[in-house]
């Protein structure tokens, strides 16, 4: 819960690209050990529980078992030749991680575009800068944001700009998708409140830490965030190829948006003229296989 939206391939190339190569690095490696932070802690301090019984305990008998390990064997699927490889990596770059990240994406960028036109930067470093008093202040305002990886990206990119200290951007974009309220909410419901307090205690204990250490990298290598943000991709490729990236990006996200919309009409329709609202296509129906 606390690594996986830092560590995807989407959260990485969005953080060197609109932040710069240190951040790509800082932020999947923070995640990596605040998650193994909380886990460990997780585990020394759980209650204990019931031991589970053994498989011969359930009355699983030799042929039972073989029988099912030969279905299991029938049901993997055939190794994929090179091709078939490059071909689904494709569909899932252009189809599946476009449907995931383009709203989120599209919204991050209006909203940074909001902070860099109407937001003064004396406020922003004033606030945020570098210091326990700004990384609190970030923690304190990610609490309530409902972000994803993508869209907090973005965000903090501009924030940066306008003088953000670089630690407490990886806060921003630490705890902004791991602490929203939503999530709070559903630790605390399914797993309960002591593993919420660990989980909590744990992102704020390690990314507090990072931010500094983060802080004192650029600082001891002279290196301003504000000044080279948004420039680490622009260090490898040509101008041409940038600008035709960036409308092959619109495109896709474009196409995504117009098939979404064009998907979700027949179920309005059919719902409209049943007089029934619109079904919710993540709610899990009865008698659906696997629904919890």
């Amino acid at each position: 819960m606390i690594s996986t939206p830092e560590s995807g391939v989407d959260s990485i190339a969005l953080t060197y690209s609109l932040l710069d190569p240190i951040m790509a690095v800082a932020r999947p490696v923070t995640a990596f050990v605040t998650a193994l932070a909380a886990g460990v802690a997780e585990n020394l301090f759980r209650r204990p529980t019931a031991e589970i019984p053994s498989e011969s305990a359930g009355g699983c008998s030799d042929a039972c078992c073989a029988s099912a390990s030969a279905r299991g064997a029938e049901a993997l699927p055939a190794k994929k030749t090179a091709a078939a490889g490059i071909r689904a990596g494709l569909s899932f770059a252009f189809d599946d991680l476009m449907r995931d990240i383009a709203g989120w994406f599209v919204l991050g960028v209006v909203i940074a575009g909001a902070i860099s036109a109407l937001v003064p930067e004396w406020l922003i470093s004033g606030v945020f800068g570098p210091g326990l008093v700004g990384y609190l202040a970030v923690l304190a305002g990610s609490l309530p944001m409902y972000v994803c990886a993508s869209m907090s990206t973005p965000i903090a990119a501009a924030l940066v700009a306008k003088g953000m200290s670089p630690g407490a951007a990886l806060i921003l974009l630490m705890a902004g998708p791991a602490t929203n309220v939503a999530t709070v909410t559903m630790v605390a419901g399914l797993l309960g409140k002591r593993t919420l307090a660990i989980y909590l205690a744990a992102i704020v204990f390690c990314t507090l830490l990072a931010a500094g250490v983060i802080d004192a990298i650029y600082s001891g290598f002279g290196i301003s965030a504000q000044a080279v943000a948004g420039t680490g991709a622009a260090e490898l490729l040509p101008a041409w190829l940038e600008t035709v990236a960036a409308l092959l990006l619109g495109l896709l996200i474009i196409r995504i948006l117009v098939v979404k919309v064009m998907e979700g009409l027949p179920r309005r329709m059919q719902a409209e003229s049943n007089g029934a609202p619109p079904e919710d296509p993540c709610s899990c129906r009865e008698g659906d296989a696997g629904g919890t």
